[in-house]
């Protein structure tokens, strides 16, 4: 399978880090502080060391568990001790009424977040659809990524003949990309069949891994865990047309956030955006190629008519056959047939994918052969028309071809 994108010559860049956290990050703290709290309410009240986990910043998503089962430890506590006092059953009634306001609301700060930040990944998209070309969308989509969306850094490959194949890259800590990244730049990873990339590739579906020490799925850990110290990761399928030409990566180092469901659906809702503004931009870039061209070929052509129309009227006025515009004349109207004939089959084929406007490239696949093979078959088709660039070309093999139509 052949990779949509472009090889380029310059390494990614690091851009400079968001200015500020967003909002959502301080509600989250917020709300983290008083879970903490209660876990320490619950424990005081109970007199006993709790078998509910403690609170970790690291994993935020975890805070709603944790509230529900100090929730049941005190509910429990309520129906086993009939001989508690009326104070410490007070005390844990309020506990449990505290505990669930706290649930509801850490419910709808997940709810809030996560439409918020599906929000700020369409704004990010919207600023690349506005992009002018598709070099642009792909050294501008990790910064998106990165300032609207929240993660820490993001990593864009390509996939290509089974390879994975870092190359752009953007982190709030711009002294990583020399660090470990840059290194890996186009670096060719085997997609095993085991490994989460891999699944990527076949299933076309992001992957979530919330903890690199203890994930059962073969990772690559030389690049992620080793060189990048990920300790938790998002990634997700680029798959425009419906062929998987590339991967997103994200996690939040250097911070030691662990990324969650909400992280790994942000991710894939931009990726698949992405994903289709990409192939919309590549195709208008095809099309204004190919308008281009068209307009350059017709001009030639026009010109050559003129050149035959005035060159006719010369040949009646100044019948001198070595005149300039009577050479020309004859030629194109006599010895079109006979220039033709010196092409080889092989010239023949490549100058007929030239007319209808394929690349060189193109071409080559076309026709089974190398692109060099192709430079060269045109070098000698230029040379034997007369022509000094493929428009020329192709608007005297299209002239030869209407002389010879009219005989």
């Amino acid at each position: 399978m052949s990779s949509t994108y472009e090889p380029v010559d310059a390494a990614p860049r690091a851009f400079p880090a968001p200015t500020r956290s967003p909002g959502w990050r301080r509600r989250e703290s917020e709300l983290i502080a008083r879970v903490m709290a209660a876990h320490a309410d619950v424990a005081n009240a109970l007199d006993q060391e709790l078998a509910v986990p403690g609170v970790d910043r690291d994993r935020p998503g975890r805070s709603a568990d944790i509230v529900s089962a100090l929730t049941w430890c005190c509910i429990e506590r309520l129906r086993l001790s009939s001989e508690s006092s009326a104070a410490d059953t007070a005390r844990l009634c309020r506990l449990v009424a505290d505990l669930q306001q706290l649930s509801s609301e850490l419910y709808e700060h997940e709810l809030s977040l996560r439409t918020r930040r599906l929000a700020d990944c369409s704004a990010g998209l919207a600023r690349l659809r506005s992009l002018p070309t598709s070099g642009d969308l792909v050294d501008q989509v990790c910064q998106e990524l990165v300032s609207r969306c929240g993660f820490g850094r993001v990593v864009l490959s390509r996939v290509d003949e089974g390879l994975w194949k870092p190359w752009k890259g953007h982190f709030s800590d711009g002294a990583e990309m020399d660090g470990w990244f840059t290194p890996w730049i186009d670096q060719g990873i085997p997609l095993d069949e085991m490994m989460l990339e891999a699944s990527l590739v076949r299933e076309r579906r992001p992957a979530i891994v919330y903890d690199t020490e203890a994930q059962t799925t073969e990772i690559h850990r030389p690049i992620i865990v080793e060189a990048g110290h990920s300790k938790s990761y998002v990634a997700a399928p680029i798959v425009p047309g419906g062929n998987v030409v590339g991967f997103l990566h994200a996690d939040y180092h250097p911070s030691a956030r662990r990324v969650d469901d909400v992280d790994r659906d942000v991710l894939w809702a931009f990726a698949e955006g992405f994903g289709k503004i990409y192939e919309r931009t590549v195709l208008l870039e095809r099309l204004r190629a190919q308008r281009d061209h068209v307009r350059e070929t017709l001009a030639t052509a026009e010109r050559m008519m003129d050149e035959l129309c005035d060159s006719g009227i010369d040949l009646a006025r100044h019948p001198d056959a070595g005149s300039i515009v009577a050479r020309s004349a004859v030629s194109a109207l006599s010895g079109g047939s006979a220039v033709l004939d010196e092409l080889t089959a092989r010239e023949r084929e490549v100058l007929e994918l030239m007319v209808v406007g394929a690349t060189n490239g193109a071409i080559a696949e076309q026709l089974v052969i190398t692109e060099g093979t192709v430079k060269s078959h045109v070098k000698h088709i230029l040379r034997k028309l007369g022509a000094v660039n493929r428009s020329q070309a192709i608007a005297r093999y299209l002239g030869i071809a209407q002389v010879d139509a009219d005989d």
